[in-house]
C-alpha cells in the first residue's frame, strides 16, 4: 500500500508536512488547530469556543479528503492552552458525539505549541472508504 498525503485549501503547516496522511484505512492527521491557514496571531480567535469549533470542524474536512467522517475517528489528542477550557471543550465533544458507546478515545494534555493557539488535536482515524482513491 502507498501513502497518500492529504491536504485542505484553508488549511497548511508552517513546516512542510500535509494536514493528513493515510495508508489503507488508517489516517493520521498532523497538529491541526482552529486558526486561519497560517499559524500567525491574527488569523486566530481569540476565542476558546469558536477555535475548538473551527478545529472540529477542520479535522471533518481532513477526514472527508480522505473519504471518511467523524464517525471513522478513533482516537483525539487534544491539547489545551489552559485546563479552564476543558468544560468547553466536553460541550462541544458531546455535541459532536452524542452516543456515549460510540465516542473516539480522547487523551488531553495543557499546554499548545504558541500562545495564540488555544486547542489544537491530532486525530487517528480508521477510513473504510477510499475518498476517490485505491485504499
Amino acid at each position: 500500500m502507498s501513502r497518500r498525503s492529504i491536504h485542505l485549501d484553508d488549511f497548511s503547516h508552517e513546516n512542510p508536512v500535509p494536514a493528513a496522511s493515510r495508508i489503507g484505512g488508517l489516517v493520521a492527521t498532523g497538529a491541526v488547530h482552529g486558526g486561519g491557514k497560517g499559524s500567525a496571531p491574527e488569523e486566530f480567535p481569540p476565542d476558546f469556543g469558536e477555535q475548538a469549533a473551527r478545529m472540529f470542524d477542520r479535522i471533518a474536512a481532513i477526514l472527508a479528503a480522505a473519504g471518511g467522517s467523524l464517525d471513522d475517528a478513533l482516537k483525539f489528542s487534544v491539547r489545551l492552552s489552559a485546563p479552564e477550557h476543558r468544560d468547553e471543550l466536553n460541550r462541544q465533544w458531546c455535541a459532536l458525539f452524542p452516543d456515549p458507546d460510540s465516542r473516539p478515545a480522547r487523551q488531553v494534555n495543557i499546554g499548545t505549541t504558541r500562545p495564540h493557539i488555544l486547542v489544537q488535536c491530532e486525530v487517528l482515524a480508521v477510513v473504510t472508504g477510499n475518498g476517490g482513491r485505491d485504499a
